[in-house]
């Protein structure tokens, strides 16, 4: 029997195929980002508050955060199929390997221009786009970098600031460190060590590669040789050789190095520190930057925006 999530996404499947069946019952829109084609399906009519013109713009944004961070759009070609729901905002999403690219979103019925301009699950399916997929066990790489890499490629476009974007990962961070009883990312499947657990590997990584590298190379280096080498949603890869192409070119072993330490082991991180180090400081609800902190050149280069590459 599924469950509720897994019930959800058969639902969503199958309305996407029952518009695809049924031409007369959907309204079509081509986007073109970068070398990619978007085509957006929906219901015919107005199901929505919304005009189309709002979620095309929502769309749109979200491609260019991740041709912003990635240097390209992840895919030639990707359908997005969105689907009403009741209420507002944005309830959930998934990316699909179906026909080259398949992201499947349903959103309230009611939602407003401000609830689609600050939702972050569009942009982290179109991030789910840009990566190989994995053996089962290894999920939590592919949910944790979705869950890492948005909010900075929508730093890229104007969409997020910094203060805002550390602030996330102070708050959420916390909720992938190992509990009592877990055991590595590989064997502990539980939500919080799968996103925040699979994100807080990749903010480690991402600062050990810029620190042993002295600032010249950085994950987003590593995700940009693994997409450019073919590795998307369409392709099924194992995980160390797809780690070690990042390694190879950022020059250093991080990845592979890490991904031993962390699969099978649950490994704790001191995050008051490592903010400390960084220079991430939590006053109230506000995020003040500390640039005299030894970290915190790294986490400028973080943040920066990215050339072509």
């Amino acid at each position: 029997m599924p469950n509720s999530v897994n019930l959800r996404r058969i639902l969503l499947v199958l309305a996407f195929c029952a518009v695809f069946l049924n031409a007369d019952a959907k309204d079509l829109t081509s986007l073109e980002v970068a070398s990619g084609e978007i085509e957006i399906h929906s219901q015919e009519g107005r199901p929505f508050d919304l005009p189309r013109e709002a979620f095309i713009h929502w769309v749109h944004m979200a491609a260019e955060a991740v041709t912003a961070y990635y240097g390209q759009y992840p895919v030639p070609h990707v359908d997005i199929e969105i689907t009403p729901d009741e209420g507002h905002g944005v309830h959930d999403g998934t990316a699909y390997a179906h026909d080259g690219g398949l992201i499947t979103v349903s959103v309230g019925r009611h939602s407003t221009q401000s609830e689609l301009d600050e939702d972050w699950v569009m942009t982290h399916e179109m991030v789910h786009l840009a990566f190989p997929r994995l053996d089962e066990s290894h999920k939590w790489l592919e949910e944790g970098l979705a869950t890492y890499v948005e909010p900075f490629g929508r730093i890229q476009t104007g969409s997020l600031t910094p203060e805002h974007v550390w602030g996330d990962l102070v708050q959420g961070l916390p909720q992938g460190l190992p509990k009592a009883g877990d055991q590595g990312l590989d064997f502990t499947h539980t939500w919080g060590r799968t996103y925040w657990g699979g994100a807080l590997f990749c903010l480690e990584a991402d600062i050990e590669i810029r620190k042993r590298t002295q600032g010249q190379k950085g994950l987003v280096d590593a995700l940009r040789a693994i997409l450019q080498a073919g590795g998307n949603i369409r392709e099924y890869w194992g995980i160390e050789p797809t780690l070690k192409i990042g390694d190879d070119a950022v020059g250093v072993p991080v990845l592979v190095e890490q991904y031993h330490r962390w699969r099978a082991t649950p490994v704790t991180i001191d995050l008051e520190a490592l903010w400390k180090q960084l220079g991430v400081e939590r006053h109230g609800r506000r995020i003040i930057f500390n640039d005299t902190a030894p970290l915190a050149s790294v986490r400028r280069e973080i943040t920066d925006r990215h050339d072509a590459g």
